[in-house]
């Protein structure tokens, strides 16, 4: 699921209380701007659910990187840092998405986690 950054969860945190309302206009009102604020996020109210019943995971150190290879969260803080400006938006979005996802104790797809290595490693070249 894409992750759901604390711009858009802070959106829905004042939005959802107001599903409590008598008014069944103001109740049908917040679903929608529910919905659009989602959409917004790629997200629908199935992702929303999804979340609600997530379980978080603990925070692990990775279990699969070779010994001299930096963490996937070292690799894109030092992509953040050093080389953003290099950086297509593209791959900039990617980068910070894959820094909230980390952050938060999930770990990245393994197409995402290859994608950061790959960024990394391209990006450098030389600095060893």
């Amino acid at each position: 699921m894409t992750d759901l950054s604390p711009e858009f969860g802070g959106k829905l945190a004042l939005l959802i209380p107001r599903l409590a309302s008598d008014s069944p206009g103001e109740v049908n009102a917040t679903v929608q701007a529910i919905r659009r604020t989602l959409d917004r996020a790629g997200l629908d109210l199935h992702d929303l659910a999804a979340r609600l019943t997530e379980t978080p995971r603990p925070v692990t150190p990775e279990r699969h990187a070779p010994r001299d290879e930096p963490s996937l969260m070292v690799m894109a803080m030092r992509l953040y840092a050093r080389e953003r400006h290099r950086l297509t938006p593209e791959q900039f979005d990617f980068v910070v998405s894959a820094m909230r996802t980390l952050a938060t104790g999930r770990a990245l797809t393994p197409k995402q986690a290859n994608w950061l290595r790959d960024l990394h490693a391209q990006h450098n070249e030389g600095r060893r």
